[in-house]
């Protein structure tokens, strides 16, 4: 054999047993199932909880949950306190275990950022800055994930619009249901103790139930379907630095009067048995992207979108609903378009425009919407009349009444023939 050819040979065999050796290490740490001895406290503990929880003589325990507590602004998953002597078996088959760090008067506080994904854990009364990524362990079917989440890259082919075949990198996680930890700490000069943030971004939406004993907090993860029985989610369109439509006097923004609806709409929701997601309660400036894709995540049973409508090539007024001809799960979005509009005209003087049928690529949200969801459109900006009975505060509660009658009367006559989804 030629000698060049020989050598050419034999450095392609040590490159290819290299790549193999690689793809080796980088797929057993991906795979990782126990934790690293160097934190036996939580490999000790982790050993103390099976993949399956059960009751003593052996009948799967099936947790039990509060109503969601309103303890922050975004309406945060359920956080109740666990009884300690039994976290074995309220825990899932998805938790954290979180090591408390010493301190004599340590707290925890959690938000649930739904809309990224993640949930931010504060830890008060920290005596040492040493809150790291392996104090952070999940367990998930039995395994356990523990510090920063590891990850390969794998590359798809994806046809383009054009017909070709693009190449798309994605990062295969496995089992782990992680994608991010971030951990940042401040020093407290006054109580002498840190407070430790600790963000942790899911591939997920999540309802987080806390667990503690003396040693751990545990964080039980459930996907809303497997906790609530009704899910809605709420938009109030435009926020911040998106004003939306424009008054032609007084200088009214839509943004607001979208908010003040669903902010009233909220009081009545909250007496109801029904978790409800809303995409913004306060003036903050929200993509489109994340609106429906929180929608679809959760898998709600209704996405109703409020907007106030505008035009500048003439005066129309009152109030439109916008969809999709669509069905999911048994509902038509017509039919849900349907009753918004007939249940807001029995609360709300302005004129009955009608529903509007969209298609095609016209409205996004509305367009990559995987449940039931409309857009009202309850008002013209625009038009004087529809404008003066919007600014007024009492008035914008009835809109609100209205909707509320709405989703009430779309869950007594269409919900109830919807097929089991959890």
């Amino acid at each position: 054999m030629d000698e060049k050819l020989l050598k050419k040979t034999a450095f392609q065999s040590i490159a290819f047993m290299l790549m193999i050796i690689t793809l080796s290490f980088a797929l057993n740490r991906y795979r990782l199932v126990t934790i690293e001895a160097s934190d036996k406290g939580v490999s000790a503990a982790i050993d103390s909880f099976s993949s399956s929880v059960s009751s003593a003589d052996g009948k799967v325990v099936k947790p039990q949950y509060a109503k969601a507590k309103e303890n922050d602004p975004m309406n945060a998953g359920l956080i109740e306190k666990a009884d300690p002597l039994n976290v074995k078996q309220q825990l899932g088959e998805r938790f954290l275990m979180i090591k408390k760090p010493e301190g004599n008067h340590n707290s925890i506080q959690m938000e649930d950022l739904f809309l990224t994904k993640s949930i931010r854990i504060t830890l008060s009364g920290v005596i040492e800055d040493n809150i790291n990524s392996s104090m952070i362990v999940r367990v998930i079917d039995g395994e356990v994930f523990q510090g920063e989440p590891v990850f390969i890259e794998e590359t798809d082919l994806i046809m383009d619009s054009e017909g070709s075949l693009q190449p798309v990198v994605r990062k295969n996680y496995g089992k782990d249901i992680v994608r991010g930890v971030n951990i940042t700490s401040i020093y407290n000069e006054f109580q002498k103790s840190y407070t430790s943030e600790i963000l942790i971004t899911f591939d997920h939406v999540y309802v987080h139930i806390l667990h503690e004993d003396a040693q751990y907090y545990y964080i039980d993860l459930k996907k809303p379907r497997e906790v609530h029985d009704k899910i809605l989610v709420i938009d109030a369109g435009h926020g911040g630095k998106d004003a939306g439509a424009l008054s032609n006097e007084d200088g009214f923004y839509e943004k607001d009067i979208n908010l003040d609806i669903a902010l009233h709409l909220k009081e009545l929701l909250d007496q109801e048995n029904i978790k409800v997601y809303y995409t913004r309660l306060s003036d903050d400036k929200v993509f489109l992207r994340p609106r429906v894709e929180l929608a679809n995540v959760v898998d709600c049973d209704f996405f109703i979108s409020i907007h106030c409508n505008a035009s500048t090539v003439s005066v129309p007024n009152g109030t439109e609903v916008l969809y999709y001809n669509r069905e999911f799960d048994g509902i038509r979005s017509k039919d849900l378009a349907e009753i918004c509009l007939d249940e807001l005209a029995k609360k709300i003087p302005l004129v009955k425009r009608g529903l509007i049928e969209k298609k095609d690529n016209e409205i996004f949200i509305l367009n990559n919407a995987t449940v039931p969801a409309v857009i009202i459109e309850v008002g013209y900006m625009t038009n004087n009349n529809d404008i003066e009975y919007l600014s007024k505060s009492t008035n914008r509660r009835a809109v609100a009444q209205g909707i509320y009658n709405a989703i009430i009367k779309a869950y007594d006559t269409l919900w109830v023939n919807m097929g089991d989804r959890n």
